[in-house]
């Protein structure tokens, strides 16, 4: 049994420490283009103010011109 076990250290010993790694290829790098992000979105260009009160206010008013006006 002891013999069994040196055995299989012996042989999974030498795979362990070589990965069990073939011949790898060289990785060559690729150069690539990155896009432009893209523009953000017009919710987040708007003004807004900086009161809580006055933003909440703005924001529930049913007519399109703001409810506040400093």
């Amino acid at each position: 049994m002891l013999k069994k076990t040196k055995l299989a250290c012996a042989i999974a010993l030498p795979l362990l420490i070589c990965g069990c790694q073939s011949s790898s290829t060289r990785i060559q790098p690729v150069g690539v283009t990155c896009h432009k992000p893209p523009p953000p979105a017009a919710w987040i260009m708007q003004p807004y103010e900086p009161d809580l009160t006055r933003r909440m206010l703005n924001e529930l008013s049913p007519s399109p011109t703001p409810a506040t006006v400093d």
